[in-house]
């Protein structure tokens, strides 16, 4: 288990309204919400240049960023049933199908 601290966050009641339907439809359980800030911020970071103007470690995109993002996957929905975990990845390719 990683060390964690704790953060104090403000975000709008529509934000905050949002992510947790978002939470609830997707099967949510504790400890979500801190997983979502988190992979949110570590996604915001791989898009970004670092200060110091060098370009981030592994591309978006790269082999690397795919295994962590698998990895997270398979973490968070280890203890999905099949058909919940068949619907949510239906889901899933719609929404995005949509936004092309």
């Amino acid at each position: 288990m990683e060390d964690t601290v704790r953060w104090s966050l403000k975000v709008s009641r529509e934000t905050d309204e949002a992510l947790r339907a978002h939470l609830g439809r997707a099967g949510g359980r504790k400890g979500d919400l801190s997983r979502f800030v988190q992979e949110a911020v570590r996604q915001r970071l791989r898009r970004e240049p670092r200060a110091s103007g060098k370009a981030p470690a592994a591309r978006p995109g790269s082999r690397e960023d795919l295994a962590r993002v698998l990895q997270d996957i398979r973490q968070s929905t280890r203890k999905l049933s099949k058909a919940r975990f068949e619907k949510l990845v239906a889901e899933a390719v719609a929404y995005a199908r949509a936004r092309r």
